[in-house]
């Protein structure tokens, strides 16, 4: 007579841990939870693409020229609203934002020298860091940019022009610079690693003429930053384009410059306060 031995079957709840053999043959441990937080990884990061697609594009101008008014300034407000035209024709929002370089030279200079940006150049940076594209316009003096555009771009971080879009542009007083743009300029950008527009523009003295959008097949000028601002629009209308906003948008803000809690550059990482340095020698 054969004995049959009883089963004992445990009751499970919902949220129970459940340890033993199942009749898959697996052994289950604790209760699963990747379903769940790849589904609030997928729904935090649809949140910030929602978010960087419905905020205007952020356009930044940076202008290098030394008075007022000046060619420089022109072909800036030409550049900027030819993109601006560019991208509210396909649909976009846009806000832009010029500024003077001229009037922040000394912050810059002193930003070179002791690396300590003021609070007015620092108001710059952060506009720089935020922004979706830049176009940069400087006069061209000797075969290359201006002293004040070079010190800007050389007092701040690299790390702040990678991947960026950015337009650029120059001016002088006869073309016979036009090539400075291309083989002392655009360099510059190819280092920093910035996602350059293919069409840059040059503008002497004699481009400047009638401004208006509707006399650009007389000037060359005008028909030249339309297809530059195309070419930007372009950039910034991409699906690549829009990922990286969305992932941009989704990035923890970093502590500091290079990871540092201080916000110090890295060579001056173990750097101690003066009151520090008194307290220890009392």
């Amino acid at each position: 007579m054969m004995t049959e031995t009883p089963r004992t079957e445990s009751p499970t709840t919902t949220g129970r841990n459940v340890t033993g053999p199942t009749t898959t043959g697996r052994n289950v441990t604790g209760p699963t939870t990747t379903g769940a937080t790849t589904t609030a990884a997928q729904q935090g990061a649809d949140a910030a693409a929602g978010a960087a697609a419905a905020r205007p594009l952020r356009l930044l101008v940076l202008a290098a020229g030394l008075s007022t008014p000046s060619s420089t300034r022109m072909l800036a407000d030409m550049l900027s609203g030819a993109t601006r035209r560019a991208l509210e024709h396909a649909g976009k929002a846009v806000e832009v934002r010029t500024i003077e370089l001229r009037e922040i030279a000394r912050d810059a200079t002193d930003m070179l020298l002791s690396r300590v940006a003021s609070p007015r150049l620092q108001e710059v940076i952060d506009a720089l860091g935020s922004a979706d594209a830049v176009i940069a316009v400087t006069p061209i003096f000797n075969t290359g940019p201006s002293g004040l555009f070079k010190t800007f771009v050389d007092a701040l971080d690299t790390e702040l022009w990678r991947g960026t879009p950015v337009l650029l542009g120059a001016t002088a007083g006869t073309s016979r610079h036009a090539l400075a743009l291309e083989h002392a300029i655009r360099p510059v950008f190819v280092y920093l690693k910035a996602q350059l527009v293919p069409t840059g523009v040059f503008a002497a003295s004699s481009d400047f003429g009638a401004m208006q959008a509707d006399e650009s097949d007389e000037q060359p000028l005008a028909l030249r930053a339309a297809r530059a601002a195309d070419e930007l629009a372009a950039l910034l209308t991409s699906p690549a384009a829009a990922a990286a906003r969305a992932a941009a948008e989704a990035a923890p803000e970093p502590s500091g410059a290079d990871g540092d809690a201080t916000g110090l550059d890295a060579e001056f990482a173990d750097f101690t306060p003066m009151d520090a340095l008194l307290h220890r020698h009392r």
